[in-house]
Parts: structure tokens; C-alpha cells; sequence
């Protein structure tokens, strides 16, 4: 599977980590797939309130209504547009997923009401001026992978 993340999104990232400093941040992945297994993230949303120096929890009012926002503007063309995933900083750890993360994707994919066929979650952190990024896909079968993340510039 490939995630492609546009340059204006990056572009946002970046801003959204440089202004975050040492605070975990994070959101949602929504975007396009473009042909079976390549999806390109055309909107990363970026929840108000940060997380702390070890930790990001994600404010599920906030979720809602952006999912929401999103699901209206592509007009529930779901075949096309949706949920990918969600996203969130390590700025003072390495770029890969904790046991913390690792359960919290298990949980959503294996929950009840999860009508997705998978889940991806990134982890980015700001090296400079550079995103470092790694996303690992989640599916309700237990099947969890790295997948090719491709930083569109």
C-alpha cells in the first residue's frame, strides 16, 4: 500500500510541528484513492489542543466534527474520498509507533462500530526543516504492516 502526502499538506505539517515545538500533535487522515492500494492524504486535520512532551490523546468531539466537514465537502462519495487514518508527532521520540499507539489502532480497527477496511497511522516529527515520517497500516484481520509513505514535493 502507498500514501502519498501532497506538498500542501506537508507544508502544513511542518507549520503545525515548528509552532508545537516539544508537544505532541496530531489528527486525521482523510483523503483520495486513487487505484487499489494507493491513496493520496488530500486532508490532514489538526486537532486544537496539543498533547504533552510524551503524549497525544485525541479530543473525539473534535474528530467527529471533522470527519463531519470532510464527508459534506466530498459529498459521502466514499467509494473515492475517506477516512484513512490518523496522524500524530513524536517530537522528542523516534518516528515509530509506541505500545501505546500500537494498542490504540488495534482497539479502533477491532471496535464494533469500525466500518473501515483498515486503518493507517503516521508518526512525523520535524528534523529541521525536513517532516520525517513513517505510517504503518492496521486491519480488523490483525494484519499490521509498514506501508510506503511517499512525501510529494
Amino acid at each position: 500500500m502507498r500514501l502519498r502526502l501532497p506538498n500542501d499538506q506537508l507544508d502544513l505539517l511542518r507549520d503545525a510541528l515548528r509552532r508545537a515545538g516539544t508537544k505532541e500533535i496530531g489528527g486525521q487522515i482523510f483523503g483520495e484513492q486513487l487505484a487499489p492500494s494507493d491513496f493520496l492524504a488530500s486532508e490532514l486535520t489538526f486537532q486544537k489542543r496539543p498533547g504533552t512532551f510524551a503524549r497525544f490523546v485525541v479530543d473525539l468531539v473534535q474528530a467527529a466534527r471533522d470527519a463531519v466537514r470532510f464527508f459534506n465537502r466530498t459529498k459521502h462519495h466514499y467509494q473515492r474520498f475517506n477516512y484513512i487514518g490518523e496522524w500524530h508527532s513524536h517530537p522528542s521520540f523516534e518516528v515509530r509507533p509506541s505500545d501505546v499507539d500500537l494498542n490504540a489502532m488495534r482497539r479502533l480497527v477491532n471496535d464494533p462500530n469500525f466500518q473501515g477496511r483498515f486503518a493507517v497511522l503516521m508518526i512525523t516529527r520535524l528534523d529541521g526543516d525536513h517532516v520525517t515520517s513513517g505510517a504503518w497500516l492496521f486491519d480488523p484481520a490483525a494484519a499490521e504492516f509498514a506501508i510506503t509513505l511517499e512525501q510529494q514535493t
